[in-house]
């Protein structure tokens, strides 16, 4: 498996972590005795996990850290070669 699918799997367990606990919680018999505890454990977990990803994209954005690298490549790409008209157009005119 990629990285990547790994982390939005992750994500999407996460994002519906607390409605997974709260279903769990109100049906406990929809569960094995023997791994509720331990499915509790791990939305508890999830949820957690969450709430952290959250602040940190988040914490991010304000940063301006939230671009892909493919995306800030061609920012710099594009950066460059405007760069490079500017100075052309100025030794023109």
């Amino acid at each position: 498996m990629d990285i990547n699918q790994l982390e939005s799997e992750a994500r999407f367990v996460a994002r519906n972590a607390k409605r997974n606990l709260r279903m769990i919680r109100n049906n406990p018999d929809v569960v094995s005795t023997e791994k509720l505890e331990h499915n509790i454990a791990y939305l508890e977990m999830m949820i957690r996990l969450n709430k952290a990803d959250l602040k940190a994209q988040k914490n991010a954005r304000l940063a301006g850290r939230t671009l892909r690298l493919r995306s800030r490549l061609m920012n710099l790409l594009l950066f460059i070669l405007t760069g490079e008209r500017r100075k052309s157009k100025g030794e023109t005119a």
